[in-house]
């Protein structure tokens, strides 16, 4: 399975090899361990604050505010939260650049001319919550700084069970990155609660098309022989079902048409005229790509990523016949291109 986070990415066998991965490289030298099995607030945190009760940037944080919820983030359109009145506040806004659903980077100037990252990411797991002790906008939040403080990472939490959210990633040379991101990532949070900028739908896209409530319980279960697994999103656009020995992964994203890849893997039919792009990297782990809708802009198709994985696969068996059959569980419940 697949992972990409603040820029970076990673192959790894299991789901939950993976987000370990990850979240080590990306918060690497920010001075701060990651329970990626633990995501939930301590007890002096979360029952305060969950009834979405409107606050201010002082008292308890709230969580689970209905204008916050899933659903609605879902349907955002990052790249409009990185508006220009927001992020002329801390400088000169350049051009901004999608990178997915649910992120947005914007590549300046400080108010001093020195280069200034800012990426945006709706809808992202969000670990080491039990930390979330900052008051950010109304939320829990938290601050990662990277031990040469030209990094930093500004999270807030705005659902729980598990804890999803947005964080800010600012990246430069100025004297006070988290400052900068605190900045932003309060008006973004107003923003979304005063004048919430979705994106223009089309017809046909997944990108607001909750993976999660696409595979039948029931059904995936014969797929998987009897094998019982548990759905979470990782990302708005992302959902994993976990299981003792069997993971499943569907992920949405945007992208270049898998067919164009250098290495694009072996193509297969899977009926009515859809190609998907097979890989097998490890005995009982493999995935299937395949462009779901073409935009018309070079690189930002929509595509769908289905993996499965088998930490019991017997020998010789690669896991690429089950995950088809989950394709096909799929393929009736997306939306129509």
């Amino acid at each position: 399975m697949r992972v990409t986070l603040g820029g970076y990415g990673a192959h790894v066998r299991g789901s939950l090899v993976v987000l370990t991965a990850v979240v080590a490289v990306v918060l690497a030298g920010c001075g701060t361990t990651v329970d990626t099995t633990k995501q939930t607030f301590p007890r002096s945190t979360v029952p305060a604050g969950q009834d979405g009760t409107e606050t201010g940037s002082t008292g308890t944080p709230k969580t689970n505010d209905p204008a916050l919820s899933n659903d609605k983030l879902r349907v955002l359109d990052p790249c409009a939260l990185l508006s220009n009145d927001i992020l002329s506040a801390v400088g000169r806004p350049a051009e901004n650049q999608v990178e997915d659903f649910g992120s947005c980077a914007n590549y300046m100037e400080d108010k001093d001319g020195k280069d200034l990252s800012v990426t945006v990411y709706v809808g992202e797991t969000i670990n080491n919550a039990d930390g979330a002790f900052e008051n950010l906008a109304g939320l829990p939040g938290f601050v990662s700084e990277i031990d040469d403080k030209t990094a930093c990472f500004v999270n807030v939490i705005t659902s729980t069970n598990p804890n999803l959210g947005i964080r800010v990633q600012i990246g430069g040379q100025g004297d006070d990155l988290c400052g900068v991101g605190r900045t932003l990532l309060t008006s973004i949070i107003d923003l979304i609660r005063e004048d919430p900028p979705e994106r223009d739908e089309k017809t046909g896209s997944i990108a607001d098309t909750d993976p999660c409530s696409l595979l039948e319980p029931a059904a995936l279960k014969t797929v998987l022989g009897g094998a019982e697994t548990e759905s979470s999103p990782y990302t708005l656009h992302w959902c994993q079902w976990l299981g003792d020995t069997v993971d499943v992964g569907l992920w949405f994203r945007t992208g270049y048409d898998p067919k164009d890849s250098s290495t694009p893997g072996q193509p297969i039919d899977l009926g009515n005229g859809l190609t998907v792009y097979q890989t097998s990297e490890n005995e009982g782990s493999c995935r299937m790509e395949w462009r779901h809708r073409s935009t018309g802009v070079d690189g930002d198709d929509e595509i769908i990523e289905v993996d499965f994985d088998n930490s019991q696969a017997p020998a010789g068996d690669n896991g690429c016949a089950t995950t088809a059959e989950i394709a096909k569980l799929l393929i009736p419940a997306l939306p129509k291109p």
